[in-house]
């Protein structure tokens, strides 16, 4: 069963995790990495260099076998590990996966093509006076990105994307006029 796996890459440093992550694209693997742009100053030159986000997270769509394959057989991937978690209804550890339509709107909101220019922050609106309400941006960068609002503050609603896993995306300044609210049923 595909899934996306968040995978923790252990002694991890921004260049290994892009070793990481191109050798995984090479061998044919669906892969993401958050990346961030980071200004570098050297010799009183400014470059803005693509980074790592978290330079110690990977997420892989696989399936656990072929993610266990490559653990064991490829050294570059002996350092990936599997984030888990205890049920509380028996206290086992569970593997972690984000749900596919989750990790399309997580893509899609950290795949802009400048991230400075596109954090969001909504206006006050009444049908999203409350906490909690599902939503759907029709128009911009997000649109079909379906999220959840999280918080209100003052003139601001912050909406998370990625509900049910434990990512979260904050989006700011959409319009109103461009969220549809989605009946829960």
């Amino acid at each position: 069963l595909l899934r996306w796996y968040p995978l923790y890459i252990a002694y991890s440093s921004p260049a290994r995790a892009k070793n990481i992550h191109t050798f995984l694209v090479e061998c044919g693997f669906e892969v993401f990495l958050p990346m961030e742009r980071r200004r570098v100053e050297t010799d009183f030159v400014i470059e803005y260099q693509a980074v790592p986000a978290v330079c110690n997270l990977i997420f892989l769509h696989a399936e656990k076998k072929q993610i266990k394959y490559l653990k064991r057989f490829h050294y570059l991937c002996s350092q990936l590990q599997f984030l888990s978690r205890r049920r509380l209804s028996d206290g086992r550890l569970e593997i972690i996966y984000v749900p596919d339509g989750q990790m399309n709107n997580f893509i899609l909101a950290n795949t802009l093509p400048d991230p400075y220019d596109q954090r969001i922050s909504l206006e006050y609106s009444d049908f999203l006076a409350q906490r909690g309400k599902h939503v759907r941006i029709l128009r911009g960068p997000f649109c079909g990105v379906e999220g959840e609002v999280k918080r209100i503050h003052r003139n601001k609603i912050v909406v998370a994307l990625l509900r049910e896993a434990k990512i979260a995306v904050g989006l700011t300044h959409i319009d109103p006029n461009d969220l549809e609210l989605i009946d829960e049923k």
